[in-house]
């Protein structure tokens, strides 16, 4: 809805109220409001308010600016306000006190409140009937703001609204002008987070995911867990530096639920355990020696399975306990093969379900279960307890995910609709499948009714950094929060203001361009390919002279990135540490264009010299390969150890040391390749000085001879 209300500003500010009256449209469709203009910038607020409306004032944040309680005694309220205010400081160097009094004041307290009700009556804000429990109301006039909630989360989301309506610094800085009214349009919205396949997060980056997605209105946050949670009665399966200790966890909850965050275990309870049947004494449990699925034929399963969710029963306050029970793909070849072969795979696989649900009944919490393996046993989706969640992911992009929804929802269980963040194997997020996966996938679990949301992030290679899924995951936000469908466009409008407080839409821009170098390279693995190793006759054939062209185009969109987060770094005052991380991804994407240009060449240059080994003229072109000055092969080991130094920082300004070892010998392996190389042809052109002859181009790793130039 969009209305004008009467300015205090004399003729000029009702002149301008009239223009704006103009300009707005009768009525809006749920969430498109944000394209609303108050005087000045548009209203840029992720997710997007169910409705928001011109109140052609502006509320000044200088001198005499109070935030006040409604209810002093409300510690929610008290952390709610003082998270603003210090927010506020940090983006807009404005300085307020929360309590005391004043003549322009920010009302902060719930819709219940005499005094609050009454200054939202005052201010002519109407409160929506449909209002539900998590959702609030705001004005801004030129004297007051008032934001008020169903409840106190309500509140907290109302101010988190008012963050980003802040336009200016210091002096100069205020709250644009609005009414809103807002809520969500899904009851859970989360996010999994993989924390057991090589970067485990340090307990204060943790607590920045939290308060960062608590920002765009997600309320729960699951550990996703296979071998780290520190068990106190299995203390052996927990990786020494990679362990998540029960006092971290109590800790975490307790942060979480300041910020209205559901803190959701998921400790794996079938498959992806290898890190702890690996061990000789767990390997009786496993369906295959050593292997990776628990087997149901093992009483010792249900044993682990027992300890591990008693501790965590007295560790997370949740509602929810998530099982997993995803891909276990070795069900049925080993401990449980005959019960397979004489009743099928499905009833074996869903009686480990019933089975796990009976033993975690005491605990009174709902069991949620990754639902791939259930799909593909439709017929028995019935049999599934009612009380049971299905965790329904899909990760690819696709315009409707409505049958796959209809399969749970015909066999009336509840679920969460599950898209990722497509930041598994790739240097950076794959923007251009999740743009995609999530808005849709989203909307259409809106469409039915879904519970909730449970967008995902995984680290299958154990290298992904976190810092560069934030667009991923404010989309997740933005869509389960706002009415379906999301506009895309008005997202990616509002993005650069909402995530980093900055003008414009460059840094945006620049995400994408990173997400989509995996469809301008026809490529589904970034990460794989950055580790190949170039001195193969595939990668010569297949990479280096297939994707020439295209190479020469990544580099350079990725070098205009890089230019542009040099530029906008400083202007940048949110979330800065986002684009240190972009910009790495940028420098990786550029090394693997330049080390395919580099190793291409090389092999021209050489099978010329191979072909015409009389004329020293054309040999010497491989001096510049081995020289001692200019050496482009040592200047690839080089560029490789710089970046190895820049992983290395940005992986520790997330996660603990642990597991870091592991990835940095890759970056080790690809600068030795480099290296020997050099000194190998350093040597072959040592030996032609005397002898006129070349190795071979085979024995450099340098693939059949390149098609002749025209």
């Amino acid at each position: 809805m969009i209305e004008t209300l009467k300015t205090k500003r004399g003729p000029l500010g009702a002149a301008l109220t009239l223009f704006l009256c103009c300009l707005a449209p009768l009525a809006l469709a749920p969430d498109a409001s944000a394209q609303t203009k108050v005087a000045g910038p548009p209203v840029q607020v992720i997710p997007a308010p169910k409705s928001v409306a011109a109140s052609g004032e502006e509320f000044p944040l200088g001198r005499g600016a109070r935030v006040v309680l409604a209810d002093a005694k409300s510690e929610d309220d008290r952390f709610a306000a003082q998270d603003f205010v210090d927010d506020l400081q940090e983006t807009a160097g404005v300085s307020l006190k929360v309590g005391g009094g004043g003549k322009r004041q920010i009302l902060v307290g719930l819709l219940s409140d005499k005094r609050v009700s009454a200054a939202v009556e005052k201010a002519g804000v109407a409160v929506p009937a449909d209002l539900n429990e998590e959702g609030y109301v705001l004005s801004v006039s030129a004297s007051t703001v008032v934001v008020a909630g169903r409840s106190t989360a309500g509140t907290f989301y109302g101010l988190q609204t008012l963050k980003q309506l802040v336009r200016g610094e210091g002096e100069a800085a205020y709250v644009q002008g609005v009414r809103v009214a807002d809520w969500p349009s899904v009851r859970w919205r989360g996010l999994s987070d993989d924390i057991s396949r090589g970067p485990v997060p340090t307990l204060e980056y943790l607590k920045r995911q939290i308060r960062t997605e608590a920002m765009f209105k997600m309320n729960m946050h699951s550990l996703y867990m296979e071998h780290v949670f520190g068990s106190e009665s299995h203390p052996l399966v927990a990786p020494e530096g990679g362990a998540v200790t029960p006092a971290e966890i109590r800790e975490l909850v307790a942060y979480a639920r300041r910020f209205h965050v559901e803190l959701v275990p998921q400790q794996q309870t079938f498959g992806h355990l290898h890190k702890a049947l690996k061990f000789e004494k767990y390997n009786g449990l496993a369906e295959v020696p050593y292997g990776d699925v628990l087997s149901p034929q093992a009483e010792g399963t249900y044993e682990l399975v027992a300890d591990w969710y008693k501790e965590l029963n007295e560790l997370f306050p949740s509602q929810f306990f998530h099982i997993g029970a995803d891909e276990t793909f070795e069900l049925g070849r080993g401990q449980s093969a005959e019960q397979v072969k004489a009743r099928g795979i499905g009833p074996v696989y869903f009686d480990h379900l019933k089975r796990v649900r009976e033993m975690l009944l005491p605990y009174k919490r709902r069991l949620m279960f990754w639902g791939d393996i259930a799909l593909n046993h439709p017929d028995l989706l019935p049999s599934v307890p009612r009380d049971m969640i299905a965790m329904n992911w899909d990760y690819s992009a696709k315009q409707s995910y409505e049958a796959r929804i209809g399969l749970f929802k015909k066999a009336g269980l509840e679920q969460f609709v599950c898209p990722g963040v497509q930041s598994w194997n790739q240097i950076f997020p794959n923007t251009d499948t999740a743009s995609v996966n999530i808005p849709n996938f989203i909307r259409d679990g809106q469409r039915a009714g879904v519970l909730g949301v449970m967008n995902t992030e995984w680290d299958d290679d154990g290298e992904s950094l976190f810092e560069n899924t934030w667009y991923g995951v404010v989309l997740g936000a933005a869509a389960s929060w706002q009415a379906a469908p999301l506009d895309l466009a008005l997202f990616e409008r509002d993005f650069d203001w909402a995530f980093f407080r900055h003008e414009g839409d460059a840094l945006t821009k620049a995400t994408r361009t990173l997400g989509a170098v995996n469809t301008k390279l026809g490529v589904n693995n970034s990460d794989q390919l950055f580790w190949r190793d170039p001195f193969t006759d595939n990668f010569q054939e297949t990479i280096a002279r297939k994707l020439e062209d295209k190479f020469r185009q990544l580099r350079l969109d990725v070098e205009e990135v890089q230019e542009t987060l040099i530029r906008e770094r400083p202007k940048v005052r949110r979330n800065a540490q986002t684009l240190d991380a972009m910009r790495l991804s940028a420098r990786r994407f550029d090394h693997l264009g330049r080390r395919a240009q580099v190793v291409e060449q090389l092999s021209r240059d050489y099978w010329d010299a191979y072909l015409n080994l009389g004329d020293r003229r054309r040999v010497g072109r491989l001096r510049p390969y081995a020289g001692t000055i200019y050496n482009t092969l040592r200047e690839m080991s080089e560029e490789l150890t710089e970046l190895r130094e820049a992983y290395r920082a940005r992986w520790l300004a997330e996660n603990r040391p642990y597991w870091l070892a592991s990835v940095l010998a890759r970056y080790d392996l690809a600068v030795s390749r480099w290296l020997t190389r050099s000194k190998q042809l350093e040597e072959a052109l040592r030996v032609y000085d005397q002898t006129s002859v070349l190795p071979a181009p085979a024995e450099f790793g340098l693939g059949p001879r390149p098609p002749q130039e025209d």
